[in-house]
């Protein structure tokens, strides 16, 4: 089976498929690929590790489908990542050996922004993420709408790797007081400048410490479940 480096390849018949996605998919100047909203699930998410290799994209939009942890393991592994900045890859059923992966892949190096809210993800995954030496060039996290307690809270926080991050979104997920508190103190993330924290777990200890943080006061934005923090 021939890698697909360029729309026009000859491809095998059981995957033409992807051809044609590709040419539906892809903007005129070839840097952003849309796969989102297709159905796309762990079988199909090798079929596209194995087969694409597109050198020019940077934005990849594969959210709204069905991928779970073994194609994105898969995906993570493949040159079809490689020359991401963006990876929109929300509204699927990723969990903790998903991101994990993609914490560990060697192709993700250039990413600047990671959207994997309204997946399943966990404290392990949160942590392989905060821990990640792959995604130290990475501005925008959006982890909300997943299943990420104190530990993974706690782990972003504390995080050394994710020196460029910039926007972490953590809404509704399942952190409570330990988690506040690691986020209201905040000993890593130095450029965090957006943090949203919205629809957790209501503990009201640990929203009065995420208020009197002058480390959160100083930032740009954040949204808790308190009226109004930070700049």
């Amino acid at each position: 089976m021939e890698l697909l480096s360029s729309v026009g390849e000859v491809m095998s018949e059981d995957i033409s498929y992807i051809r044609k996605w590709i040419k539906r998919g892809l903007s005129k100047d070839k840097k952003t690929l849309d796969f989102s909203g297709r159905g796309i699930g762990n079988q199909v998410a090798i079929d596209l590790a194995e087969n694409v290799a597109l050198p020019d994209i940077e934005i990849l939009y594969i959210h709204t489908n069905k991928i779970k942890d073994l194609g994105v393991e898969e995906l993570a592994q493949s040159e079809f990542f490689e020359p991401l900045k963006e990876l929109w890859m929300y509204e699927n059923l990723v969990g903790d050996e998903g991101a994990r992966a993609l914490a560990e892949s060697e192709q993700l190096t250039r990413l600047r922004y990671l959207s994997l809210y309204t997946n399943k993800i966990g404290d392990e995954g949160a942590v392989a993420l905060a821990n990640s030496k792959s995604l130290s060039k990475l501005e925008t996290l959006d982890l909300s709408f997943n299943r990420i307690g104190d530990l993974g809270a706690e782990a972003l926080a504390n995080s050394t790797h994710l020196k460029q991050l910039k926007e972490l979104h953590l809404d509704a997920n399942r952190i409570g007081l330990r988690g506040m508190q690691a986020l209201a103190k905040l000993p890593g993330l130095q450029n965090l400048q957006i943090l949203n924290l919205s629809y957790n777990r209501i503990d009201l200890q640990g929203l009065e410490l995420l208020n009197n943080s002058k480390r959160l006061q100083e930032m740009g934005a954040v949204k808790t479940d308190y009226p109004h923090i930070g700049g």
